[in-house]
């Protein structure tokens, strides 16, 4: 397990102490707790993404290749040879 140092003002370091108390925690568990609850929030939030864009996967369909947004336009001008 490791160790990590953080720095806190002393309203906020107060009202972490305060919230540790209440939860009947030691302080160091209770941010434990809320560094978990934070890397789950985070992970569902990029499965909701995910879950979202695939709800919407038949609108993908009629979006357009690069090849076929560029069939008009004129050859690129060849590059130079050094």
């Amino acid at each position: 397990m490791s160790q990590v140092t953080i720095y806190l003002d002393d309203e906020t370091e107060k009202a972490a102490r305060e919230a540790a108390a209440e939860a009947q925690l030691p302080l160091s568990r209770w941010f434990a707790q809320l560094a978990e609850r934070e890397t789950v929030r985070r992970r569902s939030d990029w499965k909701a993404f995910f879950a979202k864009v695939d709800e919407h996967k038949a609108l993908w369909a009629d979006f357009p290749l690069t090849e076929e947004m560029h069939r008009d336009l004129p050859p690129d001008t060849p590059r130079e040879t050094w």
